[in-house]
């Protein structure tokens, strides 16, 4: 056998599998002398090749792992090798998001709709009619000078983001014309936004959010800013979670699991059918009573316990609770548990979850199954030569809720199959005096051809979908991607009519440059400020007449309706901005002055509320639960409820009571 470290392979016994062929036999004469020589080459051959592989062969680890470890020690080690693994993934992968974050990423994208010619005459049959009036003939008409002089309606963005701030400019384009763009920045730093519409106006508009909040902040009379601690994680998110932690907090807690895994069940070379192939895995299971998860979840307290990166993130870092509030929410919470476990509180004969883990040759977790007798949740996935299949179901009192199948094909990084959902939709029949619930299932499949990722890093790739859903025409989706950027296509395809194509293309570049306006330039609003801000300071009638007409005339608008339309939006904007923004207490308009049409005086006519006046009686409100019934409300609440609400209103009606009675 092996020694304790189980990695020597000194002075241990060779099986079949370690045994080496191609010697050839030797003649008596030099047997002794041949056979010392071969047998000191092939020692050296199998514990030098052999401790090599052990060294670099996942497969050969694996193996050895089996054959010389307890099942318990051997979960343990799976456990923590994939554990690892995944630690290391995660935090390589937070690592590089934290990466980008601080330097920044842009991504420009355009989302495109090419109408066909049928759906453009669709749209002028739709609009057109003879129950417009003259004005809105007119309107119609030049929509219509729209749909007909532009074949491609495109919005165009460009967003950088860097540190929690972003810039981003939107463009409205039709055919190859730039009909009207706007810019937005947020400054994290400040927590100011700017916003302008450049063929409007270049300056800027600025809003002093930070400012704003302070102002909130005293007036609710609160002595910090709650949200600070978030705009501290925004602008430093390592110095809240460091990619060391994320990988330290998944081993920390893979490691309870795995140590508290005390009683497994190993079946080597075990068939596991996944779809329509059949995969050998070591099937692990363990079994576990009421009293067993009770101890699991004690472990797990303990551990949170003594968590240090959890208790600084909440602690201080968030400063959601004192750092005794945390220990002693958890020392209680763990007391609790231990006393019902002395007090054999919880079953430990019948077992109440079985958990099967799926291992391949390598010692890696390919699927994980937890069960009852009536529920299951089955997630596993497998390779037989170059077929790919996965699953994953979940099971509900003895019927599947849900299931996802991949079925897929290998070629030279190239994958073709279908992924197909299945869901229960839930319906019920009806009858006099009782229901019935009925579980329908419906699929949903997606089937993709010649799959190929381009660049993993920007998320481009190469591949053509068809979407299959129930009750709806299939629907092909194009994707098609170089070193530059990322297409998505489709044709809108309804009942058998092709309305167009729609497009998407996007293209990741990690870098962003972000310059935040000046804001001694900008037009501020203060909302602090008692009086509405004038935006005629800011863009004119006549400014703002000429920018629609602008916008109307390169959209292909022609005619007089350009002007005329133009001014009338100006107008009714500015006069409402007029009317309805207006912070000034001292305008003659409403005045409290008690010789205004608005007067408290008694002895104003138009509005008293003398006692013995005739146009104001009292009302009297009467409320007597036996004038409510819970056979008139079952539909809407449940006994408990209504008995509550009855509770409640007969209360409301005692404090009016009293308080008409003081009043008296």
């Amino acid at each position: 056998m092996f020694n304790k470290d189980q990695n020597n392979f000194e002075n241990q016994p060779m099986n079949s599998d370690f045994s080496v062929s191609g010697v050839e036999p030797v003649t008596k004469k030099s047997k002794g002398k041949k056979a010392a020589v071969i047998g000191g080459i092939s020692a050296a051959v199998i514990a030098g090749g052999g401790a090599t592989a052990y060294g670099v062969s996942d497969t050969v680890k694996n193996q050895v792992k089996l054959r010389v470890s307890s099942p318990e020690k051997y979960y343990a080690w799976v456990t923590e090798k994939n554990s690892k693994t995944i630690g290391e993934s995660v935090s390589e992968a937070y690592k590089k998001g934290l990466d980008k974050y601080e330097k920044g990423q842009t991504i420009d994208f355009k989302v495109s709709f090419e109408p066909t010619d049928d759906t453009k005459e669709l749209l002028k049959n739709e609009l057109s009619g003879d129950y417009y009036s003259e004005e809105e003939n007119e309107a119609v008409a030049s929509v219509l000078d729209i749909i007909d002089k532009n074949d491609k309606y495109t919005l165009s963005a460009e967003v950088a983001n860097k540190k929690g701030s972003f810039d981003a400019g939107l463009d409205l384009i039709l055919g190859d014309e730039n009909i009207v763009g706007a810019d937005v920045i947020a400054d994290a730093d400040a927590s100011d936004y700017f916003f302008r519409i450049p063929e409007l106006k270049e300056q800027w508009i600025g809003i002093e959010y930070g400012k704003l909040m302070e102002t909130v902040l005293d007036e609710l009379d609160l002595d910090s800013d709650p949200t600070a601690s978030y705009k501290d994680i925004l602008k430093d998110p390592e110095s809240f979670l460091s990619p060391e932690d994320v990988e330290t907090e998944v081993n920390r807690y893979a490691a309870v699991w795995s140590n508290f895994a005390s009683d497994v069940e190993l079946e080597k070379k075990e068939e596991v059918d996944i779809c329509d192939i059949t995969v050998n895995y070591t099937v692990a299971t363990v079994d576990l009573t009421e009293k067993d998860i009770a101890k699991l979840q004690l472990d797990f307290l303990k551990e949170l316990r003594d968590d240090e990166i959890v208790m600084n993130i909440l602690t201080d870092k968030l400063d959601l609770l004192e750092e005794d509030e945390f220990t002693e929410e958890l020392d209680g919470e763990i007391e609790d548990i231990k006393t019902d476990l002395k007090d054999d509180y919880y079953d430990d004969d019948e077992k109440v979850i079985f958990v099967d883990t799926y291992i391949d040759a390598t010692g890696t977790i390919r699927g994980l199954k937890f069960y009852d007798d009536d529920n299951a949740f089955t997630a596993v996935i497998g390779k037989d030569g170059d077929s790919i299949r996965g699953e994953l179901t979940f099971i509900e009192g003895g019927e599947e809720q849900f299931s996802a199948k991949l079925t897929a094909e290998e070629d030279h990084k190239k994958y073709t199959g279908d992924l197909e959902f299945t869901y229960n939709e839930v319906s019920y029949d009806y009858t006099d005096d009782d229901y019935e619930k009925k579980l329908t299932p419906v699929t949903i499949s997606v089937l993709f051809e010649n799959v190929e990722v381009v660049d993993e890093e920007k998320g481009y790739f190469n591949g053509d979908f068809t979407v299959n859903i129930p009750d709806t025409a299939p629907f092909a989706v194009n994707c098609s991607a170089d070193k530059d950027g990322q297409n998505v296509s489709c044709d809108i395809v309804i009942d058998g009519t092709n309305y167009g194509k729609l497009s998407f293309d996007y293209s990741v570049d990690f870098k962003a440059d972000i310059e935040v306006p000046d804001k001694g330039g900008a037009f501020i609003i203060d909302f602090n400020s008692e009086e509405a801000p004038d935006f005629e300071s800011y863009a004119s009638k006549d400014d703002f007449s000429g920018f629609i007409s602008g916008v109307l005339t390169r959209a292909g608008m022609d005619g007089d309706f350009v002007d005329k339309f133009s001014e009338s939006i100006t107008n009714e904007l500015y006069d409402d901005l007029g009317n309805d923004i207006d912070l000034d207490f001292d305008d003659d308009d409403f005045d409290l002055d008690d010789d205004d049409d608005l007067d408290f005086d008694d002895d104003d006519d138009d509005l008293d509320f003398d006692e013995d006046d005739d146009d104001y009686d009292d009302y009297d409100f009467q409320f007597n639960p036996d004038d409510f019934k819970y056979e008139d409300y079952k539909d809407f609440m449940t006994e408990d409820e209504f008995n509550e609400w009855m509770d409640e209103m007969k209360k409301y009606y005692d404090e009016y009571e009293s308080s008409s009675t003081k009043a008296n």
